[in-house]
């Protein structure tokens, strides 16, 4: 729909059809009241796609990660929103649960293995993007001290170990609805995640500013919009017993390899961002959001070199999102 508004596609008549199940029924709604979908065209669809003909072409469409390197989202005017119904639905709900709609919250969405292991997929190939939620607790307390702070997830694999009275386990409360889910990323303050899944509905379809912690693989990075920051997780050397430079995993191709079995037979474990440096990211996220954060010459000029180096060996790419001021300047490898 971007590149439509934006005359970068061509008008055309164009049916719309899914073959897995909705992950979520809501947002399925939603789009449906935007795009043509129709299910029933889904036979006609595999034979034009398998044996073609009839005059109609047809392709699969495949996005990953919330992509927009291109910035389309910049540049047009949000395309989905909640329905009068759906908005009073949703405030009914938080209400339930404590939630203030009127009043800003964050919610946090931080992986581990426990969803996957419900679909009965494999979990070790993609371990390194999973997170421990204990070492987000500091920061969450951080959030929870100026907004109510929700925790996100259809699947968990343990409660919050915290006793503050404005952070909402809401993926354990039982209270959990496809709408809520769509309606708490759509309309946060800022959306806080370990990049995955929801994150990329904030950021693409609402325009909401996401925090990134524990981010990789790096190659991702120009998925950045403006006003969005990430810090990510560190790529250990084994034997020389150091962090690799940036210039290191862009060269060697690692920046894009996200999996124990990508990265270990090289020598190379990653490390977990800590709870510091996840809090000091919180702490410049909100700080630049309500308009009180200084930033230094040596922040902008870590943050150039940072991106200097990444635009070096990655020139397709527009790079415009802000690399953690403290990661960067406590982790001097990711300006090498």
């Amino acid at each position: 729909m971007c590149e439509l508004e934006l005359g970068l596609r061509p008008k055309e008549f164009c049916v719309y059809v899914h073959r897995d199940k909705p992950s979520n029924h809501a947002l399925l709604a939603m789009h449906k009241r935007v795009l043509p979908i129709h299910n029933a065209f889904l036979p006609l669809f595999d034979v034009c796609h398998k044996l073609g003909g009839l005059g109609v072409s047809s392709m699969e469409l495949c996005k990953l990660w919330g992509d927009d390197r291109k910035h389309l989202t910049t540049r047009t005017r949000q395309h989905i929103d909640f329905t009068a119904e759906e908005t009073a639905e949703a405030h009914r709900q938080c209400k339930m649960l404590g939630i203030n709609p009127n009043t800003p919250f964050v919610p946090l969405l931080a992986r581990d293995n426990t969803y996957l292991q419900q679909i009965k997929e494999p979990t070790e190939l993609d371990s390194y993007r999973n997170v421990e939620i204990d070492t987000f607790i500091p920061a969450l307390e951080y959030i929870a001290d100026r907004y109510k702070t929700i925790r996100m997830g259809s699947v968990v694999k343990s409660p919050l170990k915290t006793n503050h009275p404005n952070i909402l386990d809401y993926s354990l409360s039982g209270k959990r609805t496809e709408l809520l889910d769509i309606y708490l990323s759509g309309k946060c303050h800022f959306f806080f995640s370990s990049a995955t899944g929801l994150d990329g509905l904030a950021s693409l379809v609402f325009r909401k500013p996401v925090l990134y912690v524990d981010f990789m693989p790096i190659s991702r990075a120009p998925i950045l919009k403006p006003g969005c920051m990430l810090i990510p997780k560190q790529y250990w050397h084994v034997e020389e017993k150091r962090y690799l430079t940036l210039s290191e995993l862009l060269e060697s191709g690692m920046a894009d390899m996200a999996t124990p079995r990508q990265l270990n037979p090289k020598g190379i474990v990653v490390h977990d961002n800590t709870s510091q440096e996840i809090l000091e990211a919180v702490k410049e996220m909100t700080a630049r959001l309500d308009g009180s954060w200084i930033e230094t010459v040596e922040d902008k000029e870590r943050r150039e070199q940072f991106w200097s180096h990444y635009k070096r060996l990655s020139p397709d790419n527009i790079c415009v999102g802000l690399i953690g001021s403290a990661f960067l300047k406590n982790n001097p490898h990711w300006l090498r």
